[in-house]
């Protein structure tokens, strides 16, 4: 029920309710009648209302959170002269009719303006602001605190994750050297996206060396009916590009690729630079019967590159009954 009560944001009627229920108790006797008293009652706590959540709201994350400081404070200025304004003149109205019963008009001088209205309606307005403010230090605070929790749990369990990989190593036999050295292999991928990974833009070199890993790895799991080849040009050395970019292509070539046993099963991926641009191409046969509609990998790398490379990129994806083949360039200079 409490959860409902904050969601639903009923505190803040409850606590206006009771503003205006004391505001009444404290007033009641300054004004003619019970009519004026709560019209004039509703206008005070409305008017009120509207500047702290025009404050809080608009004011602040606008202005203050944005450092406009200057601007912040001459729009506070301008909000509690513009609303003290309205409620003086909006209180004459209300109060207008009874003006045979009143014996001293409320806010009848400036100096009444500024202390009955002006000057309380400044540090009403002010102090929700404090609170509006404090509120969202805590809650940057407290957010930060766990975003750092976070990043500490995930430095600990690819810690822990190593640690296991390697007490594996020791446990196979020395004697099984291509298990072994799969093993560390498949490490390398782990610490490459874990950590080398995790930067805007990397090495070329350290990008093809992981797919080289991939695809090194991905051979042990074909037998002799599978022709598996990477080949790599020497001229793509030197250039920059976004971690992980290219692997999605090449997971793509082992995720269809065909399982025939009376004929060869082919799965190819070269990389090679035309002037300014990295070239890969891709190419799988398939299964007849396998239609090729992408996963969410795929798609993910479509959105990276439009993102990343905007007008920088070109890929074309072509796809039969028998085969299925991948040609992408980018423009990394």
């Amino acid at each position: 029920m409490m959860r409902l009560f904050f969601s639903w944001k009923l505190h803040h009627l409850l606590f206006w309710t009771l503003f205006f229920m004391v505001w009444m108790l404290l007033r009641f006797d300054d004004y003619p009648a019970m009519q004026p008293t709560v019209l004039a009652g509703l206008l005070k706590v409305l008017s009120l209302a509207l500047a702290v959540y025009f404050t809080n709201y608009v004011l602040i994350p606008r202005l203050l959170y944005k450092k406009q400081y200057l601007l912040f404070g001459i729009a506070f200025i301008v909000l509690v002269l513009i609303t003290g304004f309205a409620i003086i003149r909006l209180l004459n109205v209300i109060l207008l009719p009874y003006i045979l019963n009143i014996r001293k008009w409320p806010n009848a001088t400036l100096s009444a303006q500024v202390y009955d209205v002006y000057i309380p309606l400044f540090f009403m307005v002010g102090a929700a602001a404090g609170i509006k403010f404090y509120i969202d230090r805590q809650k940057t605070l407290r957010l930060g605190a766990e975003q750092e929790l976070e990043y500490l749990r995930a430095q600990m369990n690819p810690h822990s994750l190593f640690n296991s990989l390697n007490a594996i190593y020791f446990l196979i036999d020395k004697e099984n050297k291509t298990a072994r050295d799969t093993l560390m292999q498949f490490s390398g991928l782990l610490r490459y996206q874990l950590y080398d990974a995790n930067t805007p833009f990397i090495d070329l070199e350290k990008e093809l060396e992981y797919l080289r890993s991939y695809v090194d790895i991905q051979r042990l799991r074909h037998d002799t009916h599978y022709e598996i080849a990477f080949t790599c040009m020497d001229d793509v050395k030197g250039l920059r590009i976004a971690p992980l970019l290219l692997i999605p292509f090449v997971e793509n070539v082992f995720k269809h690729l065909s399982a025939h046993t009376d004929q060869q099963n082919t799965g190819r991926i070269n990389i090679s630079r035309e002037g300014d641009k990295l070239r890969l191409e891709t190419f799988n046969t398939k299964d007849m019967e396998v239609k090729g509609k992408g996963g969410i990998g795929l798609a993910n790398a479509k959105r990276r590159l439009a993102l990343l490379y905007p007008g920088k990129h070109q890929l074309d994806i072509i796809e039969t009954s028998v085969d299925y083949s991948v040609t992408l360039y980018i423009h990394l200079l």
